[in-house]
């Protein structure tokens, strides 16, 4: 009994360890945006926005929902990255069923603090202000709405779709400075 109890332990631990398909990894080369943007996927996120290959350079951003395993996103930032891509077999429900793993950071550069950069804050009635403590986008990055406040509110009240133009302010805090 011992030794069966034993042999379905170890299967079990060999199986449970493997997360990832036996398919070869994808490598591809990426650009990553200096501000986060938001994202509706299964519930309300903030999301980097990133290039791939052939689109680097262009004006077409998409948005990331899962993170890169290893890079330490900084806002205010250009990052032009080389990633790895695993397929995982056992994704959780709500989870991306692809591994990124960062393997190089290529190139870095700075973005000045007053480039402009715009930010849907609300979309299909989604808002994505929070004001636990001030205004912020899901809590996690600070907006110094300035004199812009009523119209924001207002805007979130009245309209399905509302985007912030913003500048960046130090410590992960944005300033709106117009909307639509």
């Amino acid at each position: 009994m011992r030794k069966l109890i034993l042999i379905l332990m170890i299967l079990g631990s060999c199986h449970s360890c493997s997360n990832t398909s036996d398919s070869e990894s994808e490598t591809l080369t990426m650009r990553v945006n200096h501000y986060k943007t938001t994202g509706i996927g299964e519930g309300l996120f903030l999301t980097l926005l990133v290039q791939e290959n052939d689109s680097i350079g262009s004006d077409n951003w998409s948005r990331l929902y899962t993170t890169i395993k290893g890079f330490n996103y900084q806002p205010g930032f250009i990052y032009d990255i080389k990633v790895s891509i695993d397929h995982i077999d056992n994704q959780p429900a709500d989870g991306s069923s692809l591994q990124y793993t960062l393997q190089e950071i290529i190139s870095t550069e700075e973005v000045s603090n007053d480039t402009e950069f715009n930010i849907d804050l609300k979309i299909g009635g989604q808002s994505f202000i929070t004001t636990t403590s001030g205004y912020a986008l899901l809590d996690q990055i600070e907006i110094d709405c300035q004199h812009l406040c009523n119209e924001l509110d207002d805007k979130l009240q009245h309209q399905d779709f509302v985007i912030g133009t913003f500048t960046r302010l130090e410590n992960n805090q944005i300033q709106l400075i117009g909307l639509e």
